[in-house]
């Protein structure tokens, strides 16, 4: 409930068009004034039922004498009354002050109310998972721009609570590598939307019994990434895939973007990645496959309308693969797949681009794809796939890369 307070009656005014509200009953309740005050006669009358006195002033009339027609004591206070009401101006004042506020409830007042009187929140669902009640509530309000509420309750006490956008919620079962048994996570994740996909995952190690862990302190907080979830039949524990979106939109636009991924488990302390999996890199049908689409797209005669978006499609099956290549630890492979697919119709492309993003040289094309990858959170990762260098071969090696301070990814 919101706590009631000058502000918050603020959710009882919505505005410029309530003042038409306020209007509407100051003219009702100045008409309805002027119906009462009345209009002055030349005779008395009763003051109870306005029956016309045959006397025209009030010394005239005697002592304790009573209207003849409903037999009223005319000598009281208020007996008598020489003034006539105006009913039509009465009732049109009556419908003007009601039209008035209905109009300012109709308009908002309601919602006003309900706001003061009712949580900010309504539950969306609820889910028991690992022994551990998950609420996800939702702001009540269409044009409240708070993000959805989500609570762990633990024996009925809240244990965590936060707001995320567009949150989900879930379990998994990890083999930590500093414990024998495997490890059983509540997870939540807040997820920001969009194309980028922004995300951050909170873990909680749920402990054993009756006995939950002091403050349910989450386990590890895990960014851009989503858990792959064992099927029941396997005894596999699931794998975190952390997606780097370091490449997302550069050099190419929509669904051209590469997004490559790294696998790993949670610890207390860092992600254990797993190790490079070269069979999991494109093969050679794959690669071909590739440069084949590369001169079909160059050999295509389409007016220069369509040249931006050739150059785009085929900028993003190179670099796809290309990374996909230097994730896996075959950087060597990678940078000889790019110069021959260069020499495939990547270079004709790429000259006939109209983004002036996009590199019109090999060389430049390298430098651009080796700095761009020293922006990665994961490089640290990448360089020890490597052997310590994703240097193209035939350039100099001597500098050394330098891991970025704030970078997330950690090795082995």
């Amino acid at each position: 409930m919101m706590p009631l307070s000058l502000a918050s009656l603020h959710a009882l005014w919505s505005g410029p068009v309530d003042w038409w509200s306020v209007g509407l009953a100051i003219l009702g309740i100045i008409a309805a004034w002027w119906a009462l005050r009345g209009r002055r006669t030349d005779r008395l009358h009763c003051g109870k039922c306005l029956h016309a006195l045959a006397q025209t002033r009030p010394d005239a009339i005697a002592a304790g004498a009573l209207c003849p027609e409903c037999g009223h004591s005319l000598s009281v206070a208020g007996g008598l009354r020489q003034t006539l009401p105006r009913p039509y101006i009465k009732w049109f004042g009556r419908i003007l002050i009601c039209s008035g506020v209905a109009f300012w409830l109709w308009n908002g007042a309601f919602e006003g109310f309900g706001r003061l009187l009712l949580p900010r929140y309504r539950v969306e669902n609820t889910q028991t998972i690992l022994g551990c009640q998950v609420v996800v509530s939702q702001p009540r309000w269409s044009d409240d721009l708070a993000s959805p509420l989500v609570e762990v309750r633990q024996s009925g006490r809240v244990v965590f609570a936060s707001t995320m956008s567009h949150p989900s919620v879930g379990s998994a079962r990890l083999q930590d590598p500093f414990c024998e048994e495997p490890v059983t996570l509540l997870w939540v994740r807040s997820d920001s939307g969009g194309s980028l996909g922004l995300s951050e995952t909170y873990a909680f190690r749920i402990g054993g019994g009756d006995a939950p862990l002091p403050d349910f302190l989450p386990f590890a907080v895990l960014h851009e990434g989503a858990f792959i979830k064992s099927t029941p039949e396997q005894a596999e524990p699931d794998i975190w895939i952390a997606y780097d979106l370091t490449y997302k939109y550069w050099l190419t636009t929509g669904v051209n973007s590469p997004s490559v991924a790294l696998r790993g488990t949670p610890t207390s302390s860092k992600i254990v990645w797993s190790d490079a999996d070269p069979s999991a890199a494109p093969d050679e049908v794959r690669l071909q496959g590739v440069r084949a689409k590369l001169r079909t797209l160059a050999a295509a005669s389409e007016t220069d309308a369509f040249a931006g978006s050739k150059s785009d499609e085929a900028l993003g099956l190179v670099l796809d693969a290309f990374l996909e290549l230097v994730y896996e630890g075959r950087s060597n492979e990678a940078w000889h797949f790019l110069r021959a697919s260069y020499n495939d119709g990547l270079e004709s492309l790429t000259i006939s681009s109209q983004r002036a993003e996009v590199p019109r040289s090999l060389e430049a094309l390298e430098r651009v794809l080796l700095e761009q990858m020293q922006r990665s959170p994961y490089l640290g990762e990448i360089l020890r796939r490597n052997g310590g260098s994703i240097a193209p071969p035939a350039l100099p090696t001597t500098v050394p890369i330098q891991v970025p301070s704030n970078s997330r990814a950690t090795s082995r």
